[in-house]
Order: structure tokens, then C-alpha cells, then sequence
């Protein structure tokens, strides 16, 4: 029996942030974490003597001043960083299958502009509309901000979809393409994906962009550290079975080891269809908020392939690549006729041969539904399990059908793969708990926004929680969200003066 304060179930980003905001201000947190490795999508792996990201490859609004610099500089990891900043007139590049050219989306309002006017002159007032627009959108929400404020604000742009603006500004299909073109980002979905959220994640990248160097995991290592340094505590290998209910609260949170950890308050880093599981008493919450959860859709999944080259052979782009087939916001719907849709390569930069890549990731949508047939099976470090020859054929043909799409514009990529290694939905559900595998957790819609959003707190008044599945998702995301959480301790006001 051990008994906290505060008990964090998972170390994801949003898990690890909360920890460090309460611990700053005196609270004894626990995190419990079911495997050795801590981050969530903060993790990384390597094989072939390189270290790949699992879900992370680049972060924006790092720049000075700005809203993740601010909020990782109170959580005591900014100056610790390892960082590289994409180029600055191209983080993105976007290619438009059919188009005769490629676009480059530049850091900075004047990169940015500057790059979308000279490849779309006679569309001058739209794209000064567009940027206008963004900025009195992200302007309008408060959090984003770091400033405390009225839910009146952003009240004007919450009901407004994605797809819907793009059409008021008159811009041309081919514009309103570039625009969206790393849509990848935040799963760009023209039935269901708001302006909102396309204004929240594209903004802080157009401010700056950043490759963590040596990986990602250096944010939940160096969060890990701030922890400790306030009397946190992480307990690795401790996967929660049951939360357990009495008098209305969550008493305890016991695991598969035996332990059972006693606490005053929960918060739930983990996915909310495992925390309606995990809490077997019927009345904890209302039928209609169970429903609500279980029956919830997941945001697209996808497949990644990582890639060691030969040494010296491909020339490292400091830039992203974003191919799409065709409309971005249209790409998922396609996928049940065309395979791959989209894809996003990103370059590491090989330390001993500066100016060529030692290894490249390919991200690219699929349907999570494809691999129903291993559904029941589970494989990470902590639970070896093997899925058979049958899931490994399948992975294997759905690579080769990507790297053949790969070879048509990136042929180096292909003849000078050394090995490679790729990663499943079933992977990213297994190693990061993320329900189906999904690439951003519940599916967000901009038209039910009320069934699909949800909220810090719960019905139980000592359970609250963080991470992608509340608000927006991403590692901006995901930072603001745990301020939300950690805001029901101490008071909006309180912590972002600290942060500010």
C-alpha cells in the first residue's frame, strides 16, 4: 500500500507536464507508468545503431517568447533542449499530385507569406484574407495566449469548419491545397476537422519549427528529472487494472503487480475508454457520458516506415516533405480506394557526414481497420507476443507499396535503404496505449462538437483528465490541456502568471 497525494496514470507528455506543474507547487505526485520507457509519444527506439522517433518529429512555437518556449521554460526542460530549426523560408514542403510545382511553407508571417504570394501572384487579397483571419483566430483563444479570458472570445470561430472558411476566401482549389498540405498534422478531414484546430497546430508551426536532435525523448527525460528535483515520483512497470470506488471517489489505484497506490486525487493520462474499464462500478458515471466515450470514433491511423541509409549517399533536407493525392482534406475518404493517400518524410541528419541524411521516417494515413485480424494479439518490450507470418506479409506489402510511391519523386530514398523497420497501428496501440492505434486519439467533430469534445473534469470528483483525447491534440496540444488540468489545483490565473 503506498499513498500519494496526487496519482498521474501514465507519463505521457500530458501525464508528465501535469506531474511537474503540481509538484511545482508542493503537491506529492505519482506517475504510474505500465512500461520501462516513459513519454508516451514522446518515446523513441533505434535498431542499426540509429535512434528513430516513435510519433514526435517536429515541434512548432519553440522560437523565444513563444507559447511552447514559455510553457517548457516554467516546466524547467527549454534550455535543456537539443534543437535544430527547420529552414527557414521551407519547414514544409508541399507536393500536390498533378500540379506542375512544388510549394514551400516558410516560418515567420513574412516567410510565409512572402513564399505563398510568388507562387500564387494573382491571389494576393485571398491569401492576406486567409492570414488575417488566422491571426484573429488564434488570437481569440486565450489559452494559446497563456493569458486568462472569456469563453465569449473564441466563441465567434468555434462552429466554423475548416473546409467552409477555405471557401470564403475564394481561394483556388490549388491554394487551398497548399495550405492544408501538411494537413497530416492534425488529421485534415473536410467532413469533420474545424478551422480551430487547423488555426492552433498550423500557427505555432508557421511561428517556428524545430527538429528535437537525438530525439524527442529528451522532453520526458528532462521532465522526468524536473519531477524528481520537486519530490515527484515515477513508478515504471505499473499498469493499473482498477481504480477503486467508494462513496462516490476514486480510494485507489491498483496494479498488475500488486501494488495498490492510495491518493486524494487521479488523473488519467490514458485513453477515456480504458478509464471507464478501469473504474468497474455502473453508477461512477451516467449511461449517457459511457455511451458517449465507448461509442466515440477514432481519428485515422497510420503506418511508419523508418529507414537507416548508407552513409553519405542521400543529401539531408532540412525540411519536411508532404506528398498528398490530390484535395489533403480529401485523402482519407480516399483511402478506400487508393493506397498511399499522403505521405511525410523526415530527414536526420547524419552527425559524422553533415549535409546527408543517416536516416528517414515515412509517415502515411491507413485504415486501422486493415489489421482487424491480429485485433486480439499485443507485442511490446514488456509483453514479447508474436502476430504471425501472415500480419508480417501484410505490413511488408503495404511498405512496398509506399516506398514504390516514394521511388517515383525519391528515388535516392529507396536505393540506398540500408534496413528498415515499420510500425503498425496495432504498434502504436501496443507501445503507447492509444486506443485503435489512432494517429490523434477520438475523432473530433466540428459539427458534433458537444458528443465529441470532452472535458478536464468528471463526474467523479476527484478524477480528472489530460492528454489528446481532451481538447487538441499534438505536443501544443497536449501542453495546453495539461494546464487546463492542472489549473482545477491551482487556479487558471495562478499558473499562468507563473508560466507567463
Amino acid at each position: 500500500m503506498i499513498k500519494h497525494q496526487v496519482v498521474i496514470i501514465g507519463s505521457g507528455l500530458g501525464g508528465l507536464l501535469t506531474a511537474v506543474f503540481l509538484a511545482k507547487e508542493g503537491y506529492d505526485v505519482a506517475v504510474l507508468e505500465q512500461n520501462k520507457q516513459v513519454g508516451g509519444c514522446l518515446q523513441t527506439f533505434s535498431f542499426d545503431k540509429k535512434v528513430f522517433d516513435s510519433a514526435v518529429h517536429y515541434i512548432g512555437a519553440l522560437g523565444d517568447g513563444e507559447v511552447l518556449n514559455r510553457i517548457f521554460d516554467y516546466a524547467g526542460v527549454m534550455s535543456r533542449l537539443k534543437l535544430k530549426q527547420l529552414d527557414q523560408d521551407n519547414f514544409d514542403q508541399v507536393i500536390i499530385e498533378g500540379a506542375d510545382r512544388v510549394f514551400q511553407l516558410g516560418q515567420g508571417k513574412a516567410a510565409f507569406l512572402d513564399n505563398l504570394l510568388q507562387a500564387f501572384p494573382e491571389e494576393h487579397t485571398v491569401i492576406y484574407k486567409y492570414y488575417q483571419f488566422l491571426e484573429a483566430t488564434a488570437n481569440a483563444y486565450p489559452l494559446y495566449n497563456l493569458r486568462t479570458g472569456d469563453a465569449a472570445e473564441k466563441q465567434p470561430y468555434e462552429q466554423l469548419s475548416l473546409k467552409d472558411v477555405l471557401r470564403d476566401t475564394g481561394a483556388s482549389p490549388l491554394l487551398q491545397a497548399v495550405l492544408t498540405g501538411n494537413s497530416i498534422l492534425y488529421a485534415g478531414d473536410h467532413r469533420y476537422t474545424s478551422w480551430a484546430t487547423h488555426v492552433l497546430v498550423s500557427k505555432s508551426y508557421i511561428d517556428s519549427s524545430w527538429r528535437c536532435e537525438g530525439g524527442a525523448s529528451q522532453i520526458a527525460k528532462y521532465l522526468w528529472k524536473e519531477l524528481q528535483a520537486h519530490g515527484g515520483t515515477i513508478y515504471r512497470h505499473e499498469k493499473v487494472s482498477r481504480l477503486q470506488y467508494e462513496d462516490g471517489k476514486i480510494i485507489a489505484a491498483h496494479c498488475d503487480s500488486g501494488n495498490v497506490f492510495y491518493a486524494d486525487q487521479f488523473i488519467a493520462n490514458i485513453h477515456p475508454k480504458e478509464v471507464l474499464a478501469l473504474v468497474e462500478e455502473d453508477s461512477a458515471f451516467k449511461k449517457v457520458y459511457k455511451n458517449r466515450v465507448n461509442q466515440a470514433r477514432e481519428s485515422i491511423a497510420c503506418l511508419m516506415v523508418n529507414i537507416v541509409l548508407s552513409p553519405g549517399k542521400v543529401v539531408y533536407k532540412n525540411y519536411n516533405v508532404n506528398w498528398n493525392y490530390g484535395d489533403p482534406l480529401a485523402t482519407i475518404e480516399k483511402l478506400k480506394e487508393v493506397f498511399p493517400v499522403n505521405y511525410s518524410i523526415y530527414y536526420t541528419e547524419d552527425e559524422a557526414n553533415r549535409g546527408y541524411a543517416e536516416s528517414v521516417s515515412i509517415l502515411t494515413y491507413i485504415d486501422a481497420g486493415d489489421f482487424d485480424t491480429w485485433a486480439a494479439t499485443f507485442n511490446n518490450t514488456i509483453a514479447p507476443g508474436d502476430r504471425g507470418e501472415a500480419y508480417e506479409h501484410y505490413k511488408q506489402y503495404k511498405a512496398a507499396q509506399l516506398l514504390e510511391k516514394i521511388a517515383e519523386r525519391f528515388p535516392e530514398i529507396v536505393q540506398f535503404k540500408k534496413s528498415l523497420k515499420i510500425a503498425t497501428p496495432l504498434t502504436y496501440r501496443d507501445y503507447q496505449g492509444s486506443g485503435t492505434g489512432s494517429l490523434y486519439g477520438m475523432l473530433k467533430d466540428v459539427h458534433q462538437q458537444a458528443a465529441t469534445s470532452f472535458s478536464t473534469k468528471t463526474r467523479i470528483p476527484n478524477l480528472y483528465l489530460t492528454g489528446q483525447n481532451v481538447n487538441l491534440h499534438g505536443v501544443l496540444g497536449v501542453a495546453m490541456t495539461a494546464i487546463v488540468t492542472a489549473a482545477e489545483f491551482t487556479g487558471m490565473d495562478h499558473i499562468l502568471r507563473k508560466i507567463r
